[in-house]
């Protein structure tokens, strides 16, 4: 094992170049007038967050963009390896299973696009779903832009916590491309190794006409030795992971102002026992015109879980996802405003025998192993420039539900920039989210309370009415010679949260609880889901960049988050929501070739399971783990190698509902570029 740290800390690679794409300047007609130093300070371009293209520092949102060369000095599994790094950003990773939340709020409150298209596989892995944060290899991604809040104004009911989109390389004028593959080996042998190969390429098939780009990968997380906790109970270790990619997409520019992409995606993920499939397309035909800019796109995803929800049992079912949508941007100078319109079509189905039939031993139940739901949406937005270093952006959606009627999200958001390289941001905003498929189907349920024939069953409700938030934030941003810097306060209340956490398998304590429905045939409780929760997220992000010399880049982040669920009296803390979150990274070019890379992430005091009896509440104090690498780059290929958790600091599960956080680990990477 000593040989494999010798060789970590002697290979050597830069961070990767990455072939992203440069951000073109913004319009004229679309930047404010403000002076070269400003807008130097931040050329970063974000398309998430409004209904145009704008500079970071002009857009009406909280937004954070991790580029490929951030993605590039370590490796990453997936995505919640590098987004946990991100201020307002913490891991929530119940029973060993990472997913994100933004601001406090769960990962099924964020809406994940990839290149602005909906991924969302919560239908058809309902108990717990981290795997769409895994549809890209990072080889093909040229940034992520993560939108702190809620975005329903645009991207409606999934959009209430936060939108991350992961933006793919484009294709070139020119072939290119990188093909790449990592290492890692765990020290403590009962960890899983990891190993990852993946690859992109782009170049025309007929110059100025027509350009393909393909991309593809193959990862591999080997499983962890079961452990045992204090009281000698044994727990399972992470599950063995494995995920395919493959992807390609067609794009036709018949002249400067017209194109058509035609795209073809499939992956595949085996997360332990359960293997997913899913199968994507996507049809976009973008336009720019004398008067404004113009989308219209039709896209879906398929995905097949082959083996169901149930450990122990085999119950597949398939679940799709089908969306046409459009907008316009009009720019109108003479009245200094910017407008953005556009309209949506949304369709989901789920085909699943062995959860859509009713009760089982219940007579009179549904016999249709199928669901779907419809909505379409209106949506507008209106960026005043007020003078020239104020906007207003005004906004809302209109979306109508197919069983819930119609429901509106406006947004308010001022930009100032008072002075010269600073920047005032503050907004408010008003989203909802409408109960699942599952969730509100009446004939939908499955098995629950930790067994699956003798526990409890729980079912969908009719009767549940949407989530609604009201969120504030207010923020300040310095962009200087160098250096650049940010604070962001904020505060959002959720109501109506849906719940299913009033359920027991006790038969005679299930009549007390306000959603108790029955007792099955064979004596088990039956629970509906129910509106309950009231939950207040609120906090603070700050943010740090500077070139302390000019080869060497520090940036630093901290996040306190108060997250409070005050459905109860007392109210009670959120759980998996560390009050304290802090990121300390340094990037050092030594020359052309040689670089160096560190960080260090803090996850403070957090609650594993909260209980209003304090002998169930669970909690973990605060540690800090530090990753390293050195990096040398040869015209053609890049060669990496480091350790990470360099201090070896561990968290092994003490319970069920706990997660690993793994030893030190040496990694040794190399990719080459054509």
């Amino acid at each position: 094992m000593r040989k494999i740290w010798i060789t970590a800390l002697l290979l050597s690679a830069t961070p990767v170049t990455a072939w992203a794409q440069q951000a073109q300047s913004v319009d004229d007609d679309h930047a404010p007038a403000t002076d070269d130093a400003l807008a130097s300070a931040a050329t970063d371009i974000v398309v998430t967050a409004s209904g145009q293209r704008q500079r970071l520092i002009d857009v009406p949102a909280s937004v954070s963009v991790i580029t490929a060369e951030q993605l590039a000095v370590r490796p990453v599994r997936d995505l919640t390896d590098i987004l946990d790094r991100s201020e307002g950003v913490t891991l929530n990773r119940a029973g060993n299973q990472r997913t994100i939340q933004i601001r406090g709020l769960p990962s099924n409150y964020t809406l994940f696009l990839i290149d602005g298209k909906r991924v969302n596989a919560g239908n058809a892995a309902f108990r717990g779903n981290n795997f769409d944060s895994n549809w890209v290899p990072v080889e093909a991604i040229t940034r992520v832009e993560v939108v702190r809040g809620p975005l329903s104004s645009l991207y409606g009911t999934d959009a209430i916590g936060g939108v991350v989109n992961v933006i793919t390389k484009p294709v070139g004028d020119a072939w290119h491309g990188t093909l790449a593959a990592d290492s890692t080996v765990q020290q403590d042998h009962a960890s899983g190794n990891y190993d990852k190969l993946g690859g992109y390429v782009s170049g025309p098939l007929l110059p100025g006409t027509l350009g393909i780009k393909l991309y593809g990968g193959h990862n591999v997380r080997e499983a962890d030795a079961p452990t045992r906790n204090a009281a000698g109970a044994t727990l399972a270790g992470f599950d063995r992971v494995e995920e395919t990619f493959a992807d390609g997409t067609l794009v036709w520019t018949p002249d400067r102002r017209n194109s058509v992409s035609l795209n073809y995606g499939y992956n595949r993920l085996l997360h332990g026992d359960t293997p997913l499939t899913r199968r994507s397309a996507a049809l976009t035909y973008e336009g720019t015109f004398d008067w404004g800019h113009g989308q219209l796109r039709a896209y879906g995803n398929r995905i097949r879980n082959l083996a169901g929800n149930v450990s122990g049992r085999v119950q597949p079912n398939r679940a799709s996802d089908g969306q046409v949508d459009g907008r316009l941007t009009v720019p109108v100078a003479a009245l200094r405003q910017t407008f953005t319109a556009g309209g949506e079509y949304r369709d989901q189905a789920l085909y699943d025998p062995a959860h859509l039939t009713g009760m089982p031993g219940v007579p009179g139940g549904s016999m249709r192993p199928s669901t779907r739901v419809g909505q379409w949406a209106l949506f507008g937005e209106d960026e005043i420039r007020i003078v020239d270093r104020l906007r207003l952006t005004l906004g809302d959606r209109y979306d109508r539900h197919e069983h819930f009627g119609g429901r509106h999200s406006p947004r308010a958001y001022l930009v100032w920039h008072p002075v010269d390289r600073v920047t005032l941001k503050g907004g408010w905003a008003r989203a909802f989210r409408a109960p699942t498929l599952l969730q509100n189907a009446p004939n939908w349920g499955s098995v629950s309370c930790g067994s699956a024939t003798a526990g409890c069953y729980i079912i969908g409700s009719t009767a549940l009415q949407p989530e609604t938030s009201t969120s504030y934030e207010a923020s300040a941003r310095f962009d200087g010679t160098g250096m650049s810097a940010g604070v962001t306060l904020f505060r959002n209340e959720l109501r109506n949260q849906i719940s299913i956490v009033n359920r027991t398998r006790d038969p005679q304590l299930a009549r007390a609880y306000p959603n108790f429905v029955g007792i099955l045939p064979d004596g088990r409780p039956i629970f509906r889901y129910e509106n309950l929760a009231r939950v207040r997220t609120q906090g603070v992000e700050s943010s740090l960049r500077a070139d302390v010399t000019r080869r060497l880049e520090v940036t630093a982040n901290y996040s306190y988050l108060d997250a409070v669920n005050r459905s109860s009296d007392p109210a009670l803390p959120v759980a998996y929501t560390p009050a304290h979150s802090a990121n300390l990274s340094a990037n050092w070019q030594a020359g052309n070739a040689f670089g160096w890379f560190a960080t260090a992430n803090y996850v403070g005091r957090q609650y594993l399971n909260v209980s209003p009896n304090p002998r169930y509440t669970v909690t973990r104090d605060g540690y800090a783990t530090v990753d390293t690498s050195v990096s040398y780059r040869f015209p053609r290929l890049t060669l990496r190698a480091g350790l990470l958790n360099l201090f070896d600091v561990r968290q092994d599960r003490l319970t069920s509902i706990d997660y690993n956080e793994d030893g030190r680990r040496a990694f040794v990477s190399a990719a080459a570029r054509f």
